[in-house]
This record gives structure tokens, sequence and C-alpha cells, in this order.
């Protein structure tokens, strides 16, 4: 096994050619190592192969001796590793560096393994403990672990396994995301795998556990869930899945889990169930997701590529189409009057390939006289500066299935970077991106990877003819919808689409996008606002996009206890338009002017600059960068430091091309004026911490007991008491003071032989009569400075005995709570520790 399977897109590829993770879960066994001898082992791998399997999900780390058993067997191994993260591994900075030396020694000791895929840095840390510690936190925690692991093993990939109560949990520098999900509704997978191809971005998608108890629902049932499960992985263009597992022998926490559980597709004595056959008829033949789609019509279709001077990206353009295993399709090339004679020496070569040359016109009328020219029921658009990847036309197809879809379109991501300038060019903001309605459907697709049946083509007219370069894509989907069509968005139709290679090449894209918009507020008018751009209501799906967007929010269910917890990504504000556009960046530069004769001018014009500096710094923070550029450091920052540069300055040159293109064709917006409200702030309302307790049982007791004897106290006691709802992330907040409530927040840690550690954290929170308070003295107090120093100290000192009166009414609202949850909690036997108890650290969750 000489070759490294790599992450590239949505998709796994090996030797170059696309691979799909066809996997199944082994262990952990009672045996030295977790698991089972030697010979049996052997036996169990040539089993596993028969299956049509090619990787194992390990949950302990494994000797050499197995890699190389695997390898010899043609498996590749998927390792994770047991560390506390059913406990507050953050509590200490000691618990947090022991974690990150084990990873790095168990990923040093596998590194070189020819049989190794990857790591699986964690797997599953309970929802109410991400919840406790804060999902933030975790997430960077995760973040790091992969950095520490990936200096051992570079060329490995990373992940970190989630399940539906954490799918927000999803580290920014994993490979891939891999989820463990246990659906057994064939509607309700396929609805959360659109989910989740969503939230993976543009990186491959895997189901890390799928599987079923045939003790509770038979063999057969197993045999049947898991065969329509490969189906829809496949369908919804993910990059793999796990089967759990491959027999009912397994062990968590040192003890032997059948037969309660017998979730194998073999039984303990490795007997095959009625699944195996199914899976042994299934997998075997699969290379590629694409591969195991079954089409139930399949439409001629007409790829149509459309270049000007594109000599430099043709050739791969049409070579990636001319590989294409769909078996009924033509490729149409039009050459756009081209100026470079390169072009015509390119599309000669392609004998299979209809060219055609026409005078110089623009993008639309070169994309429609190439619809003109096609013979299929489908036309599928791709610029010649992109790739198609793998089933691109089959999963395209699979789109129309549905009679309502007009047009469909996929994810377009950038091939591996050069440099760290073109990395960070290729992160900032204003690519070409898809805009979502929701998990399946588009308000936009671009037209670097767009398809159209031929009746919604000639029921909208084909492109508008009047934009040359960019925009026609925006204008054409716009028309679709006011037609009555969906646009369908499948993750699974991937393109590889070369961005910008210079910063003088992406701005003069961007301008170029700006003279674009200006032509659509001339035709669409009511789809723009006066200062903020296009109106979308969907989505913007791009990384860079989607990392400065603020307000985001969990729901977690009452007490954070639902199992299926969602992250809602707040849209960007109208604020957030407004002080990054170039009507603000011309005021700011006036007041900087005219700040040579009135200082205090240019402080006005520092402070207007604060807000876009501000999100621009955050984008470039969040910047996914791909290639070098994310593995070195100083190339990392260097780079990050150019998309912050970019960031800050793309708005200004986008909208002043905008701006002046509308004045040139008198051209206006007739959106509503979005400056109110200008800014999205977060909360100013102040937390405090009050007390931090530990509740250890010895009988299993968590945190709902606890939880509800504490609320029927409260009650009895008649303090107002107000329960946390399905997106709050505390369970219940008192209000015993005009000025100050306390909110409390529990979580349970999960230790061997049944112990069980519940915390409670309490925190006092301003009421909003405390932050207007705060506001208009604080307000009082500068304007009384400016008016009148004298004054203004004495109002400094009358604020600074406010604010000691105000304390103490915290301190009263605040000192009653702490001792009621502790006669609560010694009431139902609970012992209050000071620390941790020094207890090992249980083996983390294998399976369900």
């Amino acid at each position: 096994m000489p070759d490294r399977v790599s992450a590239s897109g949505k998709f796994f590829h090996l030797a170059g050619q696309q691979w799909l993770l066809k996997g199944v879960a082994y262990g952990p066994f009672a045996g030295p190592d977790a698991l089972p001898p030697p010979e049996q082992v052997e036996r169990d791998l040539r089993q596993v192969a028969g299956l049509g399997c090619n990787t194992l999900r390990l949950y302990t780390p494994p000797p050499r001796w197995f890699l190389d058993a695997c390898a010899a067997a043609g498996l590749r191994v998927l390792v994770g590793w047991p560390w506390p993260a059913h406990t507050d591994f953050l509590r200490t900075r000691r618990g947090a560096a022991e974690i990150l030396r084990t990873a790095r020694a168990v990923v040093r000791s596998l590194a070189a393994a020819p049989a190794l895929l990857g790591f699986l840095v964690g797997n599953e840390v309970p929802a109410q403990l991400v919840r406790w510690m804060g999902p933030d936190r975790v997430r960077r925690f995760l973040d790091r672990l992969i950095a520490v692991c990936r200096r051992e093993a570079p060329e490995a990939l990373f992940a970190y396994a989630s399940f539906p109560s954490t799918e927000y949990l999803n580290p920014r520098t994993a490979d891939f995301l891999v989820s463990n999900i246990y659906l057994e509704d064939r509607t309700a997978l396929v609805r959360y795998l659109a989910r989740l191809q969503n939230v993976a971005g543009d990186r491959p998608l895997v189901v890390g556990e799928f599987g079923l108890d045939t003790q509770r629902h038979g063999e057969a049932r197993q045999a049947e869930v898991l065969g329509w499960a490969w189906g829809a992985v496949l369908r919804a263009g993910l990059a793999g899945q796990v089967i759990f597992g491959f027999t009912d022998e397994w062990f968590n926490d040192g003890r032997r889990m059948d037969p309660g559980w017998a979730f194998g597709v073999t039984t303990a004595d490795r007997r095959p169930k009625e699944a195996a056959a199914v899976l042994t008829g299934l997998l075997p033949p699969l290379q590629r997701a694409g591969q195991g789609v079954r089409l139930r019509r399949m439409p001629r279709i007409t790829i149509i590529i459309c270049t000007y001077n594109g000599s430099r990206t043709l050739r791969t353009a049409l070579d990636s189409v001319q590989a294409l295993p769909y078996p009924d399709y033509e490729v149409v090339l039009v050459d756009d009057g081209s100026t470079d004679p390169e072009v015509a020496a390119v599309a000669a070569e392609y004998r299979e390939v209809r060219s055609f040359r026409i005078a110089h016109g623009g993008l639309s009328r070169a994309r429609n006289f190439g619809a003109g020219q096609a013979s299929g029921s489908l036309l599928a658009y791709l610029d010649d500066d992109a790739a198609a990847e793998g089933d691109w036309l089959t999963y395209l197809a699979l789109a129309f299935e549905d009679e309502r879809v007009g047009a469909a379109g996929g994810p377009n991501i950038p091939p591996a970077p050069g440099g760290w300038v073109e990395a960070a060019v290729a992160a900032a903001p204003g690519g070409p991106a898809v805009v979502l309605l929701n998990d399946t459907e588009a308000e936009h697709v671009p037209g670097c990877n767009l398809a159209v049946t031929r009746a919604a083509w000639e029921e909208v007219g084909g492109f508008d003819e009047r934009h040359w370069a960019a925009g026609d894509d925006v204008d054409f989907c716009w028309r679709l919808l006011e037609h009555g069509y969906k646009i369908a968005y499948q993750p699974g139709a991937m393109v590889w689409h070369e961005r910008r290679r210079t910063v003088r090449a992406y701005f003069r894209q961007q301008t170029g996008y700006g003279r674009a918009e200006a032509a659509l507020v001339a035709q669409h008018p009511h789809r723009f606002g006066k200062l903020g751009g296009a109106r979308w209501r969907g989505a913007v799906y791009e990384p860079s996009v989607r990392a400065a967007t603020g307000g985001a929010i969990i729901y977690g269910g009452v007490f954070g206890t639902a199992p299926y917890q969602f992250l809602y990504a707040g849209s960007r504000s109208a604020g957030a338009d407004v002080v990054s556009s170039a009507p603000w960046a011309l005021v700011a530069g006036l007041l900087a002017l005219a700040g040579w004769w009135q200082p205090w001018l240019a402080v006005a014009a520092a402070g207007m600059l604060v807000p876009p500096v501000w999100l621009a710094a955050r984008t470039a923070a969040a910047a996914p960068l791909a290639g070098a550029a994310a593995r070195r450091r100083p190339a990392a920052l260097a780079a990050r430091i150019l998309v912050f540069g970019l960031a800050l300055t793309q708005p200004v040159a986008r909208g002043l091309a905008r701006e002046i293109g509308c004045l040139r064709q008198r051209a206006f917006p007739r959106g509503p004026w979005r400056l109110w409200p200008l800014l999205r702030f977060e909360n100013p309302r102040r937390r405090k911490a009050v007390a931090e307790l530990a509740l250890w049982s010895d009988d299993g007791a968590d945190r709902t007991g606890l939880l509800q004897a504490m609320l029927d106290e409260l009650r009895h006691s008649q303090w107002p008491v107000r329960m946390g709802d399905e997106w709050s992330d505390w369970d219940f907040e008192v209000t015993k003071s005009f000025w100050w409530s306390v909110r409390a927040v529990t979580a349970t840690e999960f230790h061997p032989a049944g112990g069980r550690l519940t915390r409670v954290r309490l925190q006092t929170r301003a009421t909003c009569w405390t932050t207007a308070l705060a506001i208009l003295t604080t307000t009082g107090v500068l304007v009384l400075f400016v008016w009148n120093a004298s004054w203004g100290l004495w109002a400094l000192a009358s604020t600074f005995l406010l604010w000691l009166a105000l304390e103490h009414l915290h301190g009263a609202a605040a000192s009653r709570i702490p001792r009621l949850v502790l006669a609560v909690s010694r009431r139902l036997g609970l012992r209050v520790l000071n620390e941790r108890p020094p207890l090992a650290p249980g083996t983390p969750r294998a399976g369900p």
C-alpha cells in the first residue's frame, strides 16, 4: 500500500482516482491491545475484505503487527484512542496537556504505517459537557489537538467523530467531517445527510457509525436498513460510511456488551448474518460514490464550455469532461472570438468535441449560442477554468428526477493553491458562491457549475445578452424562480474552479462583479438594498462569508437534552453591510481629510473604521486556508494578514464599481433603507460567576434529579423562576432583585463503576434596568466632562458610589442560591467535592 488516501474537495482520492470509504467498526475486544489473538485477527480481516469493505475503524491504538496484517489484507485503518472526553477536560491545564501528550505519542507511533488512513482525535463529547465548557472552547481545543497531531504525521488525515447532539462541533482544521448517525427512517436519514453536507462545507462527509441491533429488530430488518442506508449515502454524495460493527463481540469500558447489544453483521462466533450477504453483493463493485447511484431516467446532457482567451486552463476542462463515466452526453465548445490563437489549437486536439467560433459578444451570448447547438434535454454549463469531478453529470441528472426542478448545480471548490498568496486570494470573500434557501434548494448557483432543462431555458428566454462577463447567472436564476421553477443543490455535483492567482487579478474580478451588479440593479431594482448590495433570501454558501456572520444560536432542547441539536447560523446584519460599504468608507475618508483642520473629526474617522476592521479581522481569523499556507506557521500568518486586507477593501472596491455603474445607467435600488438596527451587538449585560459546585454520586444519580429538586425548592420558596428554553445555554434563572438575576447551568461527568460527578455553575446577570442605567450614567459622565471638568469629577464620584450600591444588591441577590443548592444536594445524598476525585478515566463510548 504505497499510496496515501487524500481528501480533495467533497471526496477522497487514491492514486489520482476518486476513492469511496467502505468501512466497518472493529472492536474494542477484551484481549491485549483490545484485539483478539493474531490468528483470529487474520481470519477476521479476510472476512472483512470479503464483505467488500476497505477500511476498519478502531477505537484503541493498534500495535504495528495489526497494521501490517491490515496492509496484507488490502485494508486501511482509521484509528481513534480513548481519552476522558466524558469529563470536563478543559477544567485544568494539566488535564488538557495530558490529552495532547497522549495524542502526540499515539500518532507518532503509527504515522509511518502503510495501512494507515487517518486519525479520529475524538469521539462524541457529550452535548451537556460541550454546553458546560462552551462550544467554542471545545472546538478550539479540538483544532489544537489536530494541529499537534498533524506535526507528527503531516501526510495523514485527521477528523473528529461528532454525532447529532453536537452537530455544531465542527473543527475547522479537520480534513473531513465524521458524524455517527443511527436513524432507522429512510426519509429522515436522507434529510439529515443533506443538512450534514452543508455543515461539512467544502470537505468530504463520512458517516462514522451506522447500524441496527438485531436482538430488537431482527436480522432481516438489519439487512434491509443497511442496504437502503448505503443507497442514501451514495445518492447524497458522501465520501463513505462505516458500519457498526463487524461482530457482536465488543467491549466498552471493560464490559462485554452482548447479549444486550447485537449490532454486528456477524455473530460473536463470526457467523455471517443476512446483512453480511447484502454488503457482499453491494460493496465490492463500488469504487466511488456516484458509481452506486441508480437513476430512474438518464437524459442526454450537453456540456457547454464557453471560452475567451482561456487557453491556459481550457485543456484541463476538456480533459475532465472527456473522462466522465456518464453514458449519454456531448461536449460543445464555444470560442467567443478569442484573440489568442492557442485556443483554436487546443480545441483542435479534441475531435470528439463539437467546437464553434463566433464573433466576440460576451459570455451570455456564447452560452445562448451553445444552447442553440445542443442536442441534449439538459444543458450543463462549465467554465473554461473549471474541471468536472467524478460523477458530476450523474449527480446533476439525479437532481432533475424532481419534475419541479428547472436548474441545478453543486459546489465549486478551488484546487490546492500554489503558494500563500493564492491561498489567501482563494479564501477571501467575493468568489462565486451558491446561495441556499434550505439544505436542498438554492436561490442562485454560479454559472461555472449550472445545469438547466431545455424547457426551462426556453421559457425564461435564455441568458440576457446585456451581461458580458458576469451577473448573467444571477439574473438567469432569479428569472427561473419567478417562473415557478426550483433550483436544486447537489453536493455530489462538484467541480474544481480556479480562483484568481494574484491580488491584482482578484480586484479586477471584484470590480467586474461590481459593474455586473449595476446592470442587475437596472433589471431587478427590488432585489437590492440602498447600501447593502443584493438582498438574498437565502444564505450565502461561502466559507469566508459564513465565518464572518454572527448571532449564531444552538437549538439544544430544554436543559440541553435534545437528541438532535442544530446550529442556526446568523446572517449578516444591516449594519455589517453598511459599515463595509463604499459610502461608509467615503465618509470616513472625508472626515480624515477634514481632520487636518479639526482633530476631533480625525478621531471620528478612526471610530468609523473600527466596525469594518473588526469584521475583516473575524473573516481573516476564520479563513479556511488550504495547501502549504495551512501547514506552515509563517505562511499561514502572512496569508491571514493578506486575507484581512482583502476582506477590508473588497467590499469598498466592489461597491464603488457598483455605485459608479448605477450612476452611469441611472439605475437605483428600490429596496428599503436598512439603517436600523445598524449593528448587531453582543448582549452587553455582563455575567459574574457566583459559585461553582462539584457534587459526587456513587449510585449513578445525574443532574436530572438535582435540577427537579432545585426547581421544586425554589417554587416552594416562591422565588420567581424562569426555565431556559430550547435555545438557551442555561437551565433556569432566578430573579430576586430588581437589578440582578442568577442563572444556573449543570453538567454531569460519567466515571467508571457508575460514578457520576455533577457540576453546577451559578452566574449573576445584570437586568435590562442595570444595563440601561450603566449606559445612561456613562453617557452623562462623558457629557459633563466635555461641558465642565469639575462637574464631571463630581459625576464620576457619584457614579462610583452608585456602582458600590449595585454591587451590594448583587451580593444580596446571589448569596442564597448557592446555599439552596447545597441543601438540596445533601438531601439527595450527593457529596460536595472541592476537587475532581482521583478516578481513572473510562474508555469513551464506542458505538450506540
